[in-house]
């Protein structure tokens, strides 16, 4: 090829791949709380990445009313947020608030810190035991509509609009009465993984195996009964994995994966939301 031709190439190639690539905006995350007990009370910190420069932000956030109890919202660390901001006249019933603020369209906007929380909402656990709740950072299409949506104003006063997805977002949990296991094995057990936990379109199973061994995949529901089985034979030593689907499962809530291969076996707490 030309190196002329064959320059300008690469050259419209780099720029049309540069100019293509989504904008990413701000992080934003909800911590994941473990055997919470019913009747307690529990805080949910919403926390930010690159939130800086901002001008108006709207989303919603959403849970499970047969779970958690809205109680309030508070801990404001935006400055002019607060709970006038927040509709929170779903609360209780439908399990979702919205918050849409706008502050002074002209530079600098409002800027905070890297890992600061920007509010906290308070939850009375009302589930029971092995019950569990999502909190999702998301958006309501219902009427009336609120899109995420998150606008920063640059310094000559123009906008930059990010979008659901634009924005990365860690969706919150709370676990009642149980721990979703981590995955570190004890004495005896397969390695294993499984990512993401909770989940609610599909999950990665990872394990390894010393030696070659048949080897069963099942997993039970809170009752104990086998939602979804799976054999090997003679799977050979090495990583080895495979997606679980929600599909393979029934309704939202906590099950249990074991994998046996030989003597060995390992168990973990699966999450569907």
């Amino acid at each position: 090829m030309n190196v002329c031709i064959r320059n300008t190439f690469v050259s419209l190639w780099l720029f049309w791949g540069a100019v293509s690539l989504p904008a990413q905006g701000p992080s934003f995350y909800f911590p994941f709380i473990n055997d919470a007990v019913p009747g307690s009370t529990k805080l949910m910190a919403l926390k930010v990445l690159n939130l800086d420069s901002v001008v108006s932000m709207q989303m919603v956030i959403r849970w499970d009313p047969k779970v958690l109890k809205f109680l309030t919202i508070s801990n404001f660390n935006f400055s002019d947020l607060g709970l006038i901001d927040f509709n929170t006249a779903r609360a209780l019933d439908s399990g979702y608030v919205r918050l849409q603020w706008e502050g002074d369209s002209a530079p600098p906007g409002i800027s905070v810190p890297d890992s600061s929380s920007i509010f906290r909402i308070r939850f009375e656990v009302i589930g029971p035991d092995t019950s569990s709740s999502p909190v999702k950072i998301t958006e309501l299409l219902d009427f009336p509509p609120t899109y995420f949506e998150i606008i920063k104003v640059r310094a000559d006063g123009s906008n930059e609009d990010y979008l659901l997805t634009e924005c990365p977002r860690t969706h919150g949990f709370i676990a009642v009465g149980f721990t979703v296991a981590t995955d570190e094995p004890t004495a005896n057990e397969i390695p294993l993984s499984l990512s993401p936990n909770p989940f609610s379109v599909s999950s990665q199973l990872q394990f390894d195996l010393e030696e070659t061994a048949d080897t069963q995949v099942f997993i039970t529901d809170v009752l104990g009964r086998i939602v979804y089985e799976k054999r090997f034979f003679k799977l050979p030593a090495g990583q080895h994995g495979m997606v679980i689907e929600n599909g393979m499962l029934g309704a939202p809530g906590l099950y249990s994966l074991t994998l046996r291969a030989g003597r060995k076996t390992a168990t973990r707490s699966l999450v569907l939301f």
